[in-house]
């Protein structure tokens, strides 16, 4: 009688750890599988679906997340020359191929650009910009001189008002404009915004050079050609950021591109191109 209530209990347990063992190594996996992603789930056709890329400038950080996450790998200082060396990395084909976009505005620059802007282009067109006008003017002024016999001396002015007039507009303006689509949530790139800018200087360089012509019609006609060119260029290339912000909003924006593009091609025409080589009139003996 003990033996068999002893096997009885022991046979229990046995059932009991059994169960146990089931119930604790039980797979749920294939059955939660098909509860939790159905065909046809939200989340699951989310996942498998791709969400569209922002087009424009595309952030809404400072710059592009692809290249904010390289400069995160390289893990640079930003106080170290190493930070920057990576906004110059371009080579003189891809200039030539941005310069020449920006003159001829026809393609998607942000196309040309393929991801990757720089400041290398913008800084030294903006320079020699500021240089091909302090010399065209001073070739105007030396001509005047020569005709009029009187000694030519150069305006050093004229290149402090250069460097501030092209410089406020290759880098402040963008960095203003920038700011205000920032603000309205527009996702701009301040990087790209830069080359945007710095690249629209570049019509000025043959405007500059054809302006020593000394035909007032004509410098106006180069005026306007350089303003059209370089305007349609910068519009055409904010249109998908501006795009994104309230209809009201992006209209003042745009207002106030082209009223700091018109003050740049005045500023240009009145400082830099207004000169003309006369002749002053011979002196009268009788005084």
């Amino acid at each position: 009688m003990a033996h068999s209530s002893a096997y009885s209990a022991i046979e229990i347990d046995d059932d009991e750890i059994n169960n146990a063992t089931e119930l604790q190594f039980q797979n749920f996996t294939s059955s939660d599988t098909a509860t939790a992603a159905p065909t046809g789930n939200l989340s699951s056709s989310s996942a498998s679906t791709p969400q569209p890329r922002p087009t424009g400038f595309g952030s809404s950080g400072i710059f592009n997340p692809g290249r904010a996450a390289q400069e995160q790998a390289v893990n640079r200082p930003i106080w170290s020359i190493e930070y920057y060396a990576k906004f110059f990395d371009v080579d003189t084909n891809q200039v030539l191929e941005r310069c020449f976009a920006s003159v001829i505005p026809k393609d998607n620059f942000l196309e040309v650009m393929g991801g990757s802007p720089d400041l290398y282009g913008p800084f030294w067109i903006a320079t020699t910009v500021i240089f091909v006008l302090f010399v065209t003017s001073s070739i105007v002024d030396s001509i005047n001189a020569y005709l009029n016999g009187t000694t030519y001396s150069y305006n050093i002015y004229q290149m402090t008002f250069a460097f501030g007039a092209i410089y406020t507009y290759a880098f402040i303006v963008p960095l203003m404009v920038w700011g205000a689509t920032k603000y309205f949530g527009c996702q701009p790139d301040l990087l790209e915004m830069l080359s945007l800018y710095g690249y629209a200087l570049t019509i000025w360089i043959p405007v500059s050079v054809l302006s020593v012509i000394p035909i007032e019609l004509a410098r106006w006609i180069l005026l306007g050609i350089g303003a059209g060119l370089s305007g349609v260029f910068l519009i055409r290339n904010m249109y998908p950021v501006l795009s994104r912000a309230e209809a009201q909003i992006a209209k003042i924006i745009l207002i106030l591109v082209i009223a700091f593009h018109g003050a740049l091609a005045l500023v240009l025409k009145y400082k830099f191109f207004a000169n003309t080589s006369t002749i002053a009139p011979p002196a009268d003996p009788s005084t």
